[in-house]
């Protein structure tokens, strides 16, 4: 039985693919050892390797998007919108104090420290610590004090966290990017943008994702712009990481797929996760 080690990648709402990775790895034989994630990586790895994946799965795909609505706890504090305590009491629920050392296989949560400007690694203590620390974006979800370090999302320095399994005894090292850009573009015209008769050529993704208009302008709110930027910069990093560290099978999640705040998705994203990882395992020729 081939040995994984198992890199899930940040992508907010995309990371709902992550139970459809693990889902077809389990069927295929596949033996997971280790895994390393960020944001919801970190939070979906955090379930598998605390045995209760199902459980979160079938939380997940019972959201609707009214009860993704309910949960959004807003917070009157600048350093984040959302405090986020209705959905870690639900993932507390499941797991409890769970201790990472206790896990059965080896678990690394990833997050960025602001003050001192890099990577954090979560392979001790309490679980749910880690992946709300993790989980934290920047200017959405408040970010974690702990002692002199305040700690968000660790996709703000390591989209895809390869590096910590790097050392890990295993045959394979399997990584999942939600923030890839795998569908050709296409140029659409949209005609009376400008006064002078012309009109723009803009190119977008075949599917979703496309900028609000209304009328002859953009319209995106204070979240959506703060998604957009944070998704821009985890992109270009996660092609600059993988540079450093190769991975032997890269599964990619176009990040058009869904909007990271879409959690009422998680179904289809699910879907997108089992096609994503039988496509790649056939083109490695490991099924």
């Amino acid at each position: 039985m081939p040995t994984v080690a198992l890199v899930l990648g940040s992508g907010g709402a995309r990371g709902n693919a992550h139970i459809g990775v693990i889902q077809v790895l389990q069927e295929q034989g596949f033996d997971i050892v280790s895994i390393s994630g960020c944001s919801m990586g970190a939070a979906v790895g955090g379930m598998f390797a605390a045995g209760k994946l199902d459980e979160f799965s079938e939380w997940m795909t019972g959201l609707s998007r009214f009860d993704v609505l309910r949960l959004v706890d807003m917070s009157l504090l600048s350093m984040g919108i959302v405090r986020g305590e209705k959905v870690f009491s639900k993932l507390h629920d499941m797991v409890g104090d769970v201790l990472i050392e206790e896990l059965p296989i080896r678990y690394t949560a990833v997050a960025t420290d602001l003050v001192k400007q890099q990577e954090v690694w979560f392979q001790s203590g309490i679980l749910m610590d880690a992946i709300r620390a993790s989980v934290a974006v920047p200017g959405l979800i408040m970010p974690v004090r702990d002692e002199h370090r305040f700690l968000v999302d660790g996709g703000l320095l390591n989209p895809v966290p390869i590096s910590p399994t790097v050392a890990d005894q295993a045959d394979l090292i399997l990584a999942v990017n939600l923030n890839a850009q795998t569908h050709h573009r296409r140029s659409v015209q949209r005609p009376d943008l400008n006064r002078d008769g012309t009109s723009d050529h803009w190119v977008y993704p075949e599917a979703g994702d496309v900028p609000k208009l209304v009328g002859n302008h953009l319209k995106w709110n204070k979240v959506d712009m703060i998604d957009r930027c944070f998704e821009t910069m985890q992109a270009t990093l996660a092609k600059y990481k993988s540079a450093g560290y190769d991975a032997d099978v890269e599964i990619n999640i176009d990040s058009s797929s869904c909007g990271s705040q879409e959690f009422f998705r998680a179904q289809e994203l699910i879907k997108v996760g089992r096609t994503a990882t039988l496509q790649a395992l056939q083109f490695e020729s490991l099924v």
